[in-house]
Protein backbone atom coordinates (compact mmCIF):
# COMPACT_ATOMS: atom_id res chain seq x y z
CA UNK A 1 0.00 0.00 0.00
CA UNK A 2 2.53 2.87 0.98
CA UNK A 3 4.24 1.25 -1.95
CA UNK A 4 1.68 2.19 -4.22
CA UNK A 5 1.09 6.13 -2.67
CA UNK A 6 4.71 6.23 -3.12
CA UNK A 7 4.73 5.94 -7.10
CA UNK A 8 1.92 8.55 -7.69
CA UNK A 9 2.35 12.33 -6.11
CA UNK A 10 -0.69 14.35 -6.94
CA UNK A 11 -2.16 12.15 -9.09
CA UNK A 12 1.39 11.85 -10.99
CA UNK A 13 3.01 8.81 -11.80
CA UNK A 14 7.14 8.08 -10.46
CA UNK A 15 9.02 5.92 -12.31
CA UNK A 16 12.79 5.65 -10.78
CA UNK A 17 13.57 9.15 -9.63
CA UNK A 18 11.12 10.72 -12.38
CA UNK A 19 7.79 12.28 -11.79
CA UNK A 20 6.12 11.96 -15.27
CA UNK A 21 4.05 15.02 -17.00
CA UNK A 22 2.69 15.23 -19.97
CA UNK A 23 2.58 13.04 -23.06
CA UNK A 24 4.60 14.31 -25.92
CA UNK A 25 3.79 11.83 -28.28
CA UNK A 26 2.05 8.31 -29.05
CA UNK A 27 3.79 5.23 -31.46
CA UNK A 28 3.16 1.95 -32.45
CA UNK A 29 4.71 0.52 -29.13
CA UNK A 30 3.86 3.03 -26.71
CA UNK A 31 4.06 6.51 -25.68
CA UNK A 32 6.38 9.15 -25.11
CA UNK A 33 6.11 11.44 -21.82
CA UNK A 34 7.70 14.40 -20.18
CA UNK A 35 10.01 13.20 -17.25
CA UNK A 36 11.60 15.71 -14.61
CA UNK A 37 13.96 14.37 -11.91
CA UNK A 38 12.60 14.70 -8.68
CA UNK A 39 15.74 15.93 -6.93
CA UNK A 40 17.32 17.73 -9.27
CA UNK A 41 14.65 19.07 -11.92
CA UNK A 42 16.58 17.45 -15.14
CA UNK A 43 13.94 16.77 -17.73
CA UNK A 44 13.66 13.81 -19.80
CA UNK A 45 12.11 12.24 -22.49
CA UNK A 46 10.63 8.55 -20.91
CA UNK A 47 9.67 6.12 -23.42
CA UNK A 48 6.83 3.33 -22.40
CA UNK A 49 7.18 0.63 -24.61
CA UNK A 50 3.70 -1.99 -23.89
CA UNK A 51 5.55 -5.84 -24.03
CA UNK A 52 2.70 -7.32 -25.88
CA UNK A 53 2.84 -4.89 -28.91
CA UNK A 54 6.36 -5.73 -29.15
CA UNK A 55 6.21 -9.54 -28.69
CA UNK A 56 2.97 -9.66 -30.96
CA UNK A 57 4.61 -7.63 -33.87
CA UNK A 58 7.67 -9.70 -33.55
CA UNK A 59 10.43 -6.98 -32.95
CA UNK A 60 11.87 -7.78 -29.79
CA UNK A 61 15.31 -7.83 -31.62
CA UNK A 62 14.96 -4.56 -33.11
CA UNK A 63 14.24 -2.79 -29.88
CA UNK A 64 17.15 -5.07 -28.10
CA UNK A 65 19.43 -3.73 -30.65
CA UNK A 66 18.00 0.02 -30.32
CA UNK A 67 18.65 0.00 -26.36
CA UNK A 68 22.45 -1.70 -26.99
CA UNK A 69 23.25 1.19 -29.60
CA UNK A 70 21.59 3.64 -27.68
CA UNK A 71 24.20 3.20 -24.77
CA UNK A 72 27.34 2.83 -27.06
CA UNK A 73 26.66 6.47 -28.53
CA UNK A 74 28.16 9.53 -27.53
CA UNK A 75 27.38 12.07 -29.48
CA UNK A 76 25.85 15.76 -29.24
CA UNK A 77 23.02 14.77 -31.81
CA UNK A 78 22.06 11.86 -30.68
CA UNK A 79 20.32 11.15 -27.61
CA UNK A 80 21.53 9.30 -24.99
CA UNK A 81 19.96 6.67 -22.83
CA UNK A 82 20.15 7.68 -18.84
CA UNK A 83 18.05 4.48 -17.33
CA UNK A 84 16.43 1.63 -18.59
CA UNK A 85 13.18 -0.05 -16.25
CA UNK A 86 11.40 -3.47 -16.72
CA UNK A 87 8.28 -2.86 -15.39
CA UNK A 88 5.32 -5.22 -16.45
CA UNK A 89 3.64 -4.75 -18.75
CA UNK A 90 6.02 -2.18 -19.85
CA UNK A 91 9.60 -1.57 -20.78
CA UNK A 92 10.56 2.52 -19.56
CA UNK A 93 13.53 4.29 -21.07
CA UNK A 94 14.65 7.38 -19.79
CA UNK A 95 16.31 9.18 -22.99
Amino acid sequence: MAERQQQKLEGRVKIGHYILGDTLGVGTFGKVKIGEHQLTGHKVAVKILNRQKIRSLDVVGKIKREIQNLKLFRHPHIIKLVQRWSLPPSVCECV
